[in-house]
């Protein structure tokens, strides 16, 4: 097993790697596509600011949240200490995630909403909205219905029992079934989370421009691994 993290998720030409690498992809033709300004970017979950090398020009100003989950945020202010706009916030509860309102030309979110408390996650994206001024960007797994058999299938080969996250039957089944409102919440892992359910947060906050499947856009989202989000903020010119 590989420790980094960066290692684990994008090591080289595996299929692990193409299906993270692909939400980067996505939002690199999604900003382009909208035509984004990027003078100010606000991400979080920004781990050591990956998502910086995929952006086709590096933003003037940036401003990272991460819980500095294996180091990445230590990470991250060392990989782009030459950056003094570049700054990146240490954010374990909602309480830290402050940032300014009307500020950011785009916000981004990618992976990390799963790993939200359930009762705080509204006001997250609502902190996202006021801090935005037109665009934001959204992804999240698809953890219901045959992609959840997959994968869990795919752990069974690949990794270790105390590598795993434990999967009662009765969790199993309902996530088999796409009735995760049955089950708790592992915000350490992806159990229980619903991307219907988000969707219906993040439509508290934003106006949703699309909805993609990742990596095959072609497919719906229910056949996907993930599931990409174009928001708008609301009234936004």
């Amino acid at each position: 097993m590989l420790d980094n993290y960066n290692e684990r998720l994008f090591n080289g030409k595996s299929i692990r790697s193409k299906l993270h690498l692909s939400r980067y992809i996505w939002l690199q033709k999604k900003i382009k596509k909208y035509k984004c300004r990027l003078d100010s970017v606000l991400e979080l979950g920004c781990f050591d600011g990956k998502t910086i090398e995929f952006l086709e020009e590096k933003p003037k100003m940036f401003e990272g949240y991460d819980a500095n989950w294996e180091g990445g945020l230590d990470t991250g202010k060392k990989k782009w200490q030459d950056f003094p706009d570049y700054v990146f916030k240490l954010c374990s509860k909602l309480e830290d995630f402050k940032p300014e309102q009307n500020k950011f030309d785009i916000s981004i979110c990618q992976e990390t909403a799963e790993h939200l408390p359930e009762t705080d996650l509204p006001q997250y994206l609502e902190r996202m909205a006021n801090a935005t001024k037109t665009y934001c960007f959204l992804s999240v797994p698809n953890e219901r219905g045959i992609i959840f058999l997959a994968k869990h299938f795919t752990k069974f080969l690949t990794q270790k029992k105390d590598e795993r996250e434990n999967v009662t039957a009765r969790e199993f089944y309902y996530s088999a079934v796409g009735n995760l409102k049955q089950i708790k919440r592992n915000v350490k892992h992806h159990k229980g989370f619903d991307y219907k359910q988000f969707k219906k947060d993040v439509e508290k906050s934003f106006e949703i421009v699309e909805v993609n499947g990742l990596p095959f856009s072609f497919l719906p989202p229910s056949l996907n691994f993930t599931v990409g989000f174009v928001c708008k903020k609301k009234n936004a010119q």
